[in-house]
This record gives C-alpha cells, sequence and structure tokens, in this order.
C-alpha cells in the first residue's frame, strides 16, 4: 500500500511506529526514507496541503560549493540522488547540471574565490575549478568585460520541487494527515504522545521538520539551541530572452543570485539582504520595489540583465521563513536526552539542497544505525567547538 491520505486521527488503521511532523520537502524526504526500512510513518502536516511554504519558495538550486567537509558530503550526495531520481521513483526530479558560476569583478573577489577553491579541494570537493577571465568568457558569454575570476562546479545545477514531490508520493508507504496541528508533545518511556488538533496520537518515535516552528516547539520542551529565524526572497519574472542553458550565477562581490527558469529566471538581489526575524509567520514582509533592486546587483556581473530589464513580460515575488543554526549546518539526530524525539531541521534555506541524504541518514538512524555525529543536536550542547559554515549567507557576509 503506498502514500494514504487521511481525513483525521481516527482513521489511522493502528498506532504509528514513527510520527514525522511537517510536511514540507524534509518531512517528505524523511518519510521516503523511512519506508524504505520498512517502516510506515505517519506525515502530519498543519496546513491543508504538502510543501506549501519555503519548500516553493526558492531558486530550487543545488550546490555542492560549500567549505566544511560534511557539508560538501551531505549536498554532493543529495545531488546524486536527484540525479538519479528517475531510477528510484520512476519520476525525474527535473536535475539540470547548468552548473553554479562565482564571478568576480574586484582583485580582492578574485583572489577570494581562488583561496576558497583550494580549501574546498582539500575538503573533498575534487571537480569545483578556480576560472581565470578567458575562461570565464568562454564559458559564458554574458559576463561582463571586467571579470577578474570564478569559480564552477558543473554538477551543480536546478532541480524542480513539483517533481520531486510528486516522486516521494509516488514510492513512499506511508499515512498523511493534513490540516492537522500539533499542539503538544510530551516525551515518555515507551513512546511519545502527541497532541493534534484536540486529540491524543500515541506514536513510538516522532521526528520534527518543522523548520521555522521548531525553536518554538523545543522551548515547549525546555531544550535551548542557538537558532535563529531568517526570511529569504525570490524574485520569479518572465522574460523570454534568457539562455536557457545559462549557469546559476553568485556574484561574490555583491552576493546577488539568478538561474535561468522555464521561461525567465529566479532571482535573490542579495544573499547579504537575508534579514533575521524576531517572531515565526509563514509570510514574511516583502518589498515592493525588490525587482529594481535584484536588476540592479545582477546587472554589473552579467550586463544582460540591464540591456533586456524593458522586456520583462511579467513575474511575482515570494518571501518565507528559514531556521539557520549556530553554525549554519543542519539538525539531523535525537534531541538531547531524548531517544524516542528526533529532529532533521536547520538547513538555513538549503532543504531542498541537502535534506535527501539528510534524511537518509536519519532514517537509518531511526532504524538502529549509529548517530551522524557531524550533524548531531548534542555539538552544541558538549562543548564541541563550533565552526560556523562559511558558506552559510545568515553567519558570514562571504556569499
Amino acid at each position: 500500500m503506498a502514500a494514504s491520505f487521511l481525513t483525521d486521527i481516527s482513521a489511522l488503521p493502528r498506532r504509528p511506529e514513527v510520527t514525522v511532523i511537517g510536511g514540507g520537502i524534509t518531512g517528505l524526504a524523511t518519510t521516503f526514507f523511512l519506508s524504505r526500512h520498512g517502516i510506515r510513518p505517519l506525515l502530519v502536516e498543519r496546513l491543508p496541503a504538502l510543501s506549501m511554504l519555503a519548500s516553493r519558495r526558492s531558486g530550487e538550486g543545488v550546490r555542492a560549493q560549500w567549505e566544511k567537509r560534511e557539508n560538501i558530503d551531505i549536498a554532493r550526495a543529495s545531488i546524486a540522488f536527484y540525479r538519479d531520481f528517475a531510477e528510484v521513483t520512476g519520476v525525474s526530479a527535473g536535475y539540470r547540471p547548468l552548473g553554479y558560476l562565482y564571478g568576480a569583478r574586484s582583485a580582492a573577489g578574485a583572489a577570494r574565490l581562488r583561496a576558497r577553491v583550494e580549501r574546498q579541494k582539500a575538503a573533498g570537493l575534487d571537480d569545483v575549478r578556480y576560472l581565470t577571465p578567458s575562461e570565464m568568457h568562454a564559458l559564458t558569454p554574458t559576463l561582463a568585460e571586467d571579470v577578474t575570476g570564478g569559480a564552477v562546479r558543473q554538477a551543480d545545477g536546478v532541480i524542480e520541487v513539483d517533481r520531486v514531490i510528486e516522486g516521494y508520493l509516488k514510492m513512499m508507504q506511508a499515512d498523511i494527515l493534513v490540516a492537522a496541528d500539533l499542539q503538544a508533545i510530551i516525551p515518555g518511556p515507551g513512546g511519545i504522545t502527541l497532541t493534534i488538533n484536540g486529540e491524543t496520537l500515541e506514536t513510538g518515535h516522532a521526528i520534527l521538520c518543522t523548520a521555522a516552528r521548531l525553536p518554538a516547539q523545543l522551548q515547549a520542551l525546555g531544550i535551548a539551541l542557538p537558532l535563529r529565524l531568517a526570511r529569504s526572497t525570490i524574485q520569479y519574472l518572465q522574460l523570454d530572452a534568457v539562455p536557457p542553458d545559462h549557469p546559476a550565477m553568485v556574484d561574490a562581490d555583491l552576493g546577488s543570485f539568478w538561474r535561468p527558469h522555464t521561461g525567465g529566471a529566479r532571482m535573490t538581489a542579495s544573499f547579504r539582504s537575508t534579514l533575521f526575524l524576531d517572531r515565526f509567520t509563514d509570510d514574511p514582509e516583502i518589498d515592493p520595489d525588490y525587482l529594481r533592486s535584484a536588476i540592479d546587483s545582477v546587472a554589473p556581473l552579467v550586463p544582460f540583465w540591464r540591456a533586456h530589464q524593458h522586456e520583462i513580460r511579467g513575474g511575482h515575488l515570494r518571501s518565507g521563513s528559514l531556521l539557520v543554526t549556530g553554525d549554519g549546518g543542519p539538525l539531523i539526530g535525537a534531541l538531547p536526552g531524548q531517544p524516542r524525539l528526533w529532529v532533521n531541521s536547520g538547513y538555513g534555506g538549503h532543504g531542498l539542497m541537502a535534506s535527501p541524504e539528510g534524511a537518509r541518514r536519519l532514517a537509518a538512524m531511526v532504524a538502529g544505525a549509529a548517530p551522524d555525529i557531524p550533524f548531531a543536536p548534542e555539538r552544541f550542547l558538549n562543548g564541541t567547538p563550533i565552526v560556523p559554515e562559511p558558506m552559510t549567507v545568515n553567519l558570514s557576509s562571504a556569499p
């Protein structure tokens, strides 16, 4: 029996061995990999449909260009999973290895990129390359004449979240309950008691994949971890002239991002404009003048945008809440002192990019495998030196 959507808790055919809280892309991935261990989990989502928030408000980019070895490994394994997604699910993830190209227009920016590539290679990312200006123009003729250097990994690229969701649902063995608000979590020696829509549910294990709602849930449990909420904004625009196979672009001096999208592009004015939030909200406030700011920040590296901005036919702007940990890495594992209460969250807006491998590891741990030490929540409590990921945009000024 494949995934089954339920109308209420009373329709559950059995007490779930594992309940996954949160039906975003990370919760779906977690449910999928649990089912591959022979576990039929219950997936609970607060909203009336799955993956309605941050999962669909991203650039849908996937890159392994990180600096810390553990972040490189989890992203690279996730990209390989998307590459082979059709073999596993029968549905293509829409993976296109356009390449992620970081470009600089200053000598200092080029020097930083060259040094970063050397650190990435030392950390195991052996297929990232530093590019000279002539190599950059040969790869991407749209670049400004005054580029000074760049870095690219050609296997980085984009996927399509709708296809990923379709594939997960097609192959997972799970019960799914939407419009189900989690109101209380009570851990016990033999399981977890959940209150959902005013009803009590007993489950063997619970996994929190709740992203921006996680801080409040941990606070209610008396667990303090270094977490912050942040806002991310993405501009979708329609422009026929965008080259469909253009690399995803990051301006290493200004921090802006854009990538081709069907009939246009997705664009972020500046990663540095991602702002911390004081409280959780599904829909953070957006800047009505964001498109102009975005064009102004991508055009210096790619003048194409200045030349063609008058041809933009339309578009829309979306903003979402995301959760950032103290070191920029996700939380994957059992919560401190709670062997039956797990977490898979805190990807800092990169859940689509890294959650497949994170979910695979967590599902293996729930099934009895050894803990995943690099991402264990306990790392923030046991005296382990905390080393931030330099390429997590909410922790560093480096794009």
